[in-house]
């Protein structure tokens, strides 16, 4: 039911006023863990038709400064290429004997429940981890591959 008066502010200690309704939404947040947020984050995303990482860019976040402000749209491009820190770590397919070894391993590595990471291996292709040094998911890659896994870093 909507009403035409004012929502009622709660009192909490963020500079950001919010309806009552908001303010218990973001305490369950609160809550989650990390990567429950990002997940809520993506399904966010998904509904509006939001691509959070373009957003992110647009507003100075991730991917930090912007050198170069006069290149051409080639040069730009090229330099974005060779200035890339934050890579994916994508499961391509796996081995069918390794699987519980698999999402043992992915459980541990993404920080997701049983049920969660069992989900993200049988869905595979499926990004396990996202904005990471290339360093990390090399050297996650590599301990999926011990254990029967085909990664991807992208």
């Amino acid at each position: 039911s909507f009403s035409s008066a004012a929502p009622q502010r709660m009192e909490h200690d963020y500079e950001t006023q919010c309806s009552p309704k908001v303010e218990k939404v973001f305490e369950k947040i609160l809550n989650l863990d990390m990567f429950e947020v990002h997940l809520v984050t993506e399904l966010i995303a998904e509904k509006v038709g939001l691509n959070v990482n373009a957003a992110a860019l647009a507003a100075g976040g991730v991917g930090g400064g912007a050198g170069g402000g006069g290149a051409a749209a080639g040069g730009a491009e090229e330099e974005a290429a060779e200035e890339k820190t934050a890579f994916d770590l994508k499961l391509v397919s796996f081995d069918a004997k390794a699987k519980i070894k698999v999402i043992k391993e992915v459980r541990g590595m993404a920080g997701l429940g049983l049920k969660e990471a069992k989900e993200l291996v049988e869905g595979a292709p499926k990004t396990v981890m996202k904005e990471i040094k290339k360093e990390e998911a090399e050297e996650l890659a590599k301990k999926l591959e011990e254990l029967g896994a085909v990664c991807e870093i992208v």
